[in-house]
């Protein structure tokens, strides 16, 4: 197993899994008024990308999967926020 992804869609899951955890970390201490369905649905994009890069192109790099992960918790994140609101 590798740690970087070779893959063109396993990079870009990668990319946008860290663009979208330095945007929400960047929200969360500075307070910028980031859309937050804006900076997730990069996230969820990531996710999409590690299943594509996993399943199609058969890419088993380590931050692959961990892309897919954050894509996972920001899907029960937002499960959870509709069960129960604040």
């Amino acid at each position: 197993m590798r740690l970087l992804p070779r893959t063109r869609a396993g990079k870009w899951a990668l990319g946008l899994s860290v663009a979208f955890i330095v945007l929400i970390t960047v929200k969360i201490i500075a307070f910028l008024p980031l859309p937050t369905f804006v900076v997730a649905a990069l996230g969820l994009v990531g996710f999409i990308m590690g299943i594509v890069a996993i399943l199609k192109n058969k890419d088993r790099a380590i931050l692959t999967f961990m892309a897919i992960l954050v894509g996972l918790v920001i899907m029960l994140w937002t499960v959870l926020e509709f069960i129960f609101p604040h």
